[in-house]
């Protein structure tokens, strides 16, 4: 039996107000990319600066008349999933706040039961400002819980930075355990574990960056404990579904089939903080999906970094599920110039309705810098190929790479126009010092980091003008941008009863709205703004 007081609540996604960034990011907008590449991806509208999927809630909330909340963190958080499957097999109790904006209430409930402690999962943070927030909230409700955070981000911190300016930023994110490792089940099990005993010795489990003092410290100091690496078998802690309420994972959920990624770009350091690509036995997804089939779930999300690679594997696993005649619908990520003509088709057949694309470069030398392993001949193919086969396609894009020029930017900007995607993103480039293109900084001239950046070619400021010209000159394809919505957004507003022209209009909306902002900081949108509402009219759309 489950004991009544939980072991943990699992907190999971929290979309953080962009109000900070004009506060905080537009003072530095002349020495630094951050505020460019901000203005690039979000809007300002009524006062306030949103992402896509907050804009799409003003117009819907203007047209339905009551207040509308999309968003698409409201589907299963697979952190938290895995988490809460793997800390069971341990005869731990767990329970999932599943979308920390709409869930407080739920929070506020099981903080009443006064947990062990709250977990907070990192997998899409990249500062400590919605950690940050969790924690607060947690501490006004239930100030004895012991709180922690792990995951991607406090990896990458311990990675990143000696231990004085680790500390310095655990104190701003003011949780009590920080787990380092780049998977965490098992640490944070023997977490739970030793918090189980009438006296708790943090010292024993391995890899915490712990406080010594209430979390009201102002001076705090950290304790380290040994380095034990975890290496978690995928087939024996694949997610428990029935454990999950059927509402919870229906009719959409997300799912991994792999850890790591086979390849090694320069501009990414996925593949060595993941250590090597691991794979689910097909067998085990067979018995995965004939559960998820008799749960009733429809459409699928995978994560898994490359889906289609190994190519053998994904055509057999593509086979296995036309076998069995599942009918799921599914997204993924597609790397298209690594595919073949029957894979394409196995996958449609398969059931795949979107395909993410990290193309990165239209230019054939920059795709050579970049370690992309691909050529431009095979992007346009393999886009041709997903879009004959009603795949929707979400293409990709980075601008500054290391030997980038204007030039090379526009090759790119030839290849959306081309190949007509039905999406795509551009980004300026992000310089992570760890990354395997900085080997080469001699060689390209590479300084700076993060938005911030110069090589021989190019620097930040040029980046983020190309940002903007492709921007006003793709005609061909529909902006989704990188905050709130993507190519995974797309169903599920599609699940909620939006139809596909609605969406496109919208993001032509939303895109104009973008190109005006590159004018003037703060516009006028009166006239967008009644456009806006009429987007969503007569459309059946249920209220949330």
């Amino acid at each position: 039996m489950q004991p009544s007081t939980p072991d943990c609540i699992l907190v999971g996604y929290n979309d953080v107000d962009l109000g900070w960034v004009d506060a905080e990011i537009m003072p530095y907008a002349a020495i630094s990319g951050g505020y460019r590449h901000f203005n690039a991806n979000t809007v300002q509208f009524q006062g306030k600066r949103r992402h896509f999927t907050d804009l799409l809630n003003v117009g819907l909330s203007a047209e339905r008349g009551t207040p509308q909340y999309l968003h698409v963190a409201e589907t299963p958080n697979l952190a938290c999933c895995i988490l809460k499957s793997f800390l069971e097999s341990k005869g731990l109790h767990a329970e999932i706040v599943n979308f920390f904006n709409k869930d407080q209430e739920r929070l506020v409930d099981l903080l009443s039961l006064s947990p062990r402690a709250v977990v907070v999962p990192t997998t899409l943070y990249v500062n400590s400002r919605p950690i940050r927030e969790i924690v607060d909230f947690v501490r006004r409700h239930h100030d004895e819980a012991r709180i922690i955070v792990g995951g991607p981000h406090i990896f990458n911190v311990c990675c990143d930075h000696p231990e004085r300016n680790q500390d310095t930023l655990f104190h701003e994110m003011g949780a009590d355990i920080f787990v380092f490792d780049s998977q965490g089940e098992s640490t944070l099990s023997r977490i739970l574990e030793e918090l189980r005993r009438p006296r708790p010795d943090l010292s024993r489990v391995p890899n915490l960056i712990y406080r010594d003092g209430g979390g009201g410290a102002k001076e705090p100091s950290f304790h380290r404990t040994e380095r034990e690496i975890e290496n978690n078998d995928l087939d024996r802690n694949v997610i428990r579904w029935r454990s999950f309420d059927q509402d919870y994972i229906t009719p959409l959920t997300w799912m991994r089939t792999a850890r790591s990624c086979a390849y090694n770009c320069a501009f990414c350091r996925y593949p060595l903080l993941g250590g090597p690509l691991m794979l689910n036995d097909i067998s085990v997804l067979e018995e995965q999906f004939k559960l998820l089939r008799e749960l009733g779930v429809e459409l699928i999300y995978f994560i898994d970094d490359t889906f289609n690679i190994p190519l053998r594997r994904f055509k057999d696993l593509c086979r296995m599920i036309i076998r069995n005649h599942f009918d799921f619908k599914w997204v993924c990520y597609f790397r298209c110039a690594n595919a073949d003509n029957e894979s394409f088709d196995l996958a449609r057949e398969a059931g795949c309705m979107a395909a993410f694309c990290g193309l990165e470069s239209g230019d054939p030398q920059i795709l050579k810098n970049m370690n992309k392993a691909a050529k431009v001949e095979k992007y346009k193919k393999g886009i041709k190929m997903l879009k004959e086969r009603d795949i929707m396609v979400h293409a990709s894009f980075i601008v500054g790479f290391p030997g980038e020029t204007r030039n090379t930017a526009m090759n790119t900007l030839e290849l959306i126009e081309e190949t007509a995607p039905d999406f795509y993103s551009v980004e300026s480039y992000f310089h992570d010092p760890k990354v395997p293109v900085n080997e080469r900084a001699e060689e390209f001239g590479l300084k700076g980091s993060g938005y911030s950046w110069e090589h021989k070619t190019m620097d930040w400021r040029e980046a983020a003008d190309l940002v903007e010209l492709l921007h006003r000159n793709v005609k061909s394809s529909a902006l989704l941008p990188l905050y709130g919505c993507d190519i995974w957004s797309v169903p599920y507003f599609l699940s909620r009863g939006l139809k596909r022209e609605q969406i496109n209009r919208f993001l032509d909306l939303a895109k104009r709205l973008v190109l005006k902002g590159f004018d003037d900081p703060f516009p006028d949108y009166e006239e967008e703004g009644r456009e806006l509402a009429a987007v969503f009219r007569d459309q059946g759309m249920r209220s949330t």
